[in-house]
């Protein structure tokens, strides 16, 4: 519950993309032939150097080799995408082209697990395990996706069940005595009928982030993720795919550092609040997908529901003095139901049309605890008297309709044309304020138009021209900022190319966008007060190249890099912050990969691996004023991998870069000082793993 510069709060009221991804994403799901890289992006496989859309996909092989465990280790991965994990167990913030996520506010991307979305922002961040691969698409992607999608998606597929019975364990241990222990298994309860896979992922964490006041560490988490899944074939034109999940998670929370005015890259101060943040969060989510073959096309059906709960309470002062806190309780209930029809991928005429209905209802309670006695240090928070400020409930009913046809012209031509109406509609309810209800609804058309032409097999170019929508929403009902934020729109067109060179050994892909973006939404915080304002328009464009190469079986390395140059061009109607950059948005960003694989004997390999990656430009406010240090973060594993067994040693950040993960000068915060969330130190751990 991070809070905006009070001097401005006044002025403020009042008023291409990659495709194709890293080197490591190369590594994604290969066909027989080794070359092809096989993505769902547009809701059918395809060969992803023939899709016009910008994609990285990471492959099983390539989540393990660099050590994916979570969004943020996707994102390091990759340029102009960046992800803020800080404050409690549910708030990220994703920037992606420009496009950013703010609190209580709904996510610039889709995040989409075996075919269902994820309607809850606090399930973001969470831990991935046991999957078969993951897709970021880059770019407004409502015309498939819907609402908020407007900066891209992130489609993550876990393992499916298997008629043959196969298990994994694995155990990870690394320093701040950091234990892991995965599993899975998967079998046949019927062969060649009902399938069933079970996976688990537990971890128990006591941290690395010392608090010099409280003498122990503050970013130690315990959290357990169970997953089941059911598939039923009972024909070959039918499948019935039950899946279910639950997340406990004991964890840390909210150690921002105090800092001198101005000072936004100091790191050499340490964490000093006086009381333990924490932030359980509990997640339940069930979906179940039906797909049935017709001869001239399929329908599937996705039932989906999700139940996710956080209870977040912080110091908010942040000293070693026990003056002020504060607590948080979220919640997040949803039924969302799809009903898609598709035709055959062999015709020349290929067409996907559906209708999405989602029902959601979210719950927000801030309450501020004051301090009994402003001179004592070390108060439990028991001891703090409550005061609450905010108490709402929000009902969400957003009905939508869409439609892609995808038309190969002739044997090089491919045109695309897609539309989707999204209709969000909104109630309030004020507890606090003896049950005042406030409605409000917006709506929106998505249209995408895109044209392919493939020079060869081997090259291709694309034009898309496409709209993205984020809903609105409301401000908590205190008063202090503008009952309703706006809804956002952006379009953006893109020209791209993806080529694949020295018989395939070699990819490289560009692509440069420009976005005019309206109506951006800005988080702000008042001490407890949060709230969202929109910046009215703002100008976005960049581009991104990647290159990456196999020379041999053995051997991989890449580079890409990043470009994004925003300027905003009307905040308010007046002179305020116009010519601006937008905050939280990385100008520079570029990677570098490589990857050894040494045959030690004819059943095991070992295998070297180096990730790098530097970002640089990013400004932490509107305003401009403080700028972050450029960071730079290498990765190491090298791991000996015996086909049923493996065993690796990692550590990431090598160099122990010491830089600032958050920053809120005082004049967005209304607090007494500037204070800054600190970046991972070093971590270095052994990883194994058994396959049976």
């Amino acid at each position: 519950m991070m809070i905006f510069r009070s001097s401005l709060l006044g002025g403020l009221l009042g008023s291409a993309c990659l495709l194709g991804g890293t080197a490591a994403a190369q590594e994604a799901q290969e066909v027989s032939d080794g070359n092809e890289i096989i993505v769902t992006a547009r809701q059918r496989s395809e060969n992803l150097q023939q899709v016009p859309d910008s994609i990285t996909a990471f492959s099983a092989q390539a989540i393990e080799d660099a050590g994916i465990r979570s969004i943020d280790d996707v994102t390091v991965l990759m340029p102009n995408i960046s992800l803020v994990d800080a404050q409690d167990a549910g708030t990220v913030a994703i920037s992606i082209r420009g496009i950013g996520q703010v609190r209580n506010g709904e996510a610039p991307v889709a995040l989409v697990i075996d075919g269902v979305q994820m309607t809850s922002t606090d399930m973001i961040k969470q831990a991935l395990y046991d999957l078969e691969q993951i897709e970021v698409l880059k770019g407004p992607q409502g015309a498939l996706y819907g609402r908020n999608a407007i900066g891209g998606a992130i489609n993550i597929t876990t393992r499916r069940p298997t008629n043959d019975l196969e298990g994994r364990i694995g155990i990870d241990y690394a320093n701040g005595d950091d234990r892991r222990l995965s599993g899975s298994l998967s079998g046949a309860l019927v062969p060649d009928l009902l399938l069933f896979r079970i996976a688990a992922d537990y971890r128990k964490f006591d941290g690395v982030l010392h608090n010099v006041t409280l003498g122990r560490k503050v970013d130690f988490a315990e959290d357990l993720n169970l997953r089941g899944r059911l598939i039923l074939t009972p024909t070959d034109r039918l499948t019935i795919d039950l899946r279910g999940a639950y997340g406990d998670l004991k964890g840390g929370a909210s150690w921002y550092i105090p800092l001198p005015d101005g000072q936004a890259n100091n790191t050499g101060i340490p964490i000093q609040n006086d009381f333990l943040g924490t932030s359980p969060r509990k997640t339940k989510d069930g979906s179940l997908k039906i797909d049935y073959e017709f001869d001239p096309f399929t329908v599937s059906s996705v039932s989906a529901y999700n139940d996710t709960k956080i209870d977040l309470l912080e110091d908010l002062d942040w000293t070693p003095a026990s003056l002020l806190g504060a607590r948080q309780i979220r919640g997040y209930e949803s039924f969302s139901q799809e009903f898609r029809f598709s035709s055959p991928s062999s015709q020349r005429l290929r067409w996907t049309a559906g209708a999405y209905l989602l029902d959601a209802k979210k719950s927000i309670d801030t309450i501020i605890l004051l301090s009994p006695d402003a001179t004592a240090s070390g108060l439990p928070p028991s001891a703090y008297l409550p005061l609450p400020v905010a108490g709402a409930d929000e009902d969400i009913l957003t009905k939508a309709l869409y439609a892609q046809f995808n038309y190969n012209a002739t044997d090089a031509l491919e045109l695309t044309a897609a539309l989707r109406y999204d209709h969000d509609r909104r109630t309030q309810t004020d507890r606090l304020g003896g049950g005042a209800v406030r409605k409000t609804s917006f709506d929106e058309w998505q249209p995408k138009l895109s044209v392919k032409y493939s020079l060869s097999p081997d090259h291709m170019i694309y034009v898309t021209g496409a709209r993205g929508f984020r809903s609105g929403g409301f401000n908590p009902p205190t008063g202090v900022f503008p009952e309703i934020y706006r809804p956002e729109v952006a379009d953006t067109l893109e020209i791209g190319t993806k080529n694949s060179l020295a018989d395939r050994k070699v990819t490289l892909n560009a692509a440069a966008f420009f976005m005019k973006y309206k109506d951006q939404q800005v988080f702000v915080l008042n001490v407890a007060d949060q709230g969202i304002v929109n910046v009215a328009k703002t100008d976005i464009l960049g581009f991104e190249v990647e290159a990456q190469a196999r020379p041999s079986r053995n051997l991989q390395f890449g580079a890409s890099l990043g470009f994004i140059d925003t300027k905003i061009k009307d905040f308010d109607g007046t002179a305020l912050f116009r010519g601006n950059k937008v905050p939280l948005t990385y100008r520079w960003s570029y990677t570098l990969f490589g990857q050894y694989k040494a045959e030690v004997s004819p059943d095991a390999d070992l295998v070297a691996r180096v990730d790098y990656s530097g970002r640089s430009g990013n400004f932490w406010h509107v305003d401009n004023a403080d700028r972050q240090d450029a960071v730079h973060l290498v990765n190491a594993r090298l791991t000996y991998d015996a086909k049923r067994y493996s065993i690796g040693l990692y550590v990431t950040n090598l160099f122990k870069e010491r830089y600032t993960e958050e920053f809120f000068a005082k004049e967005f915060s209304a607090a007494a000082n500037d204070i800054a969330y600190p970046g991972q130190p070093r971590r270095y751990g052994v990883a194994a793993t058994f396959n049976f």
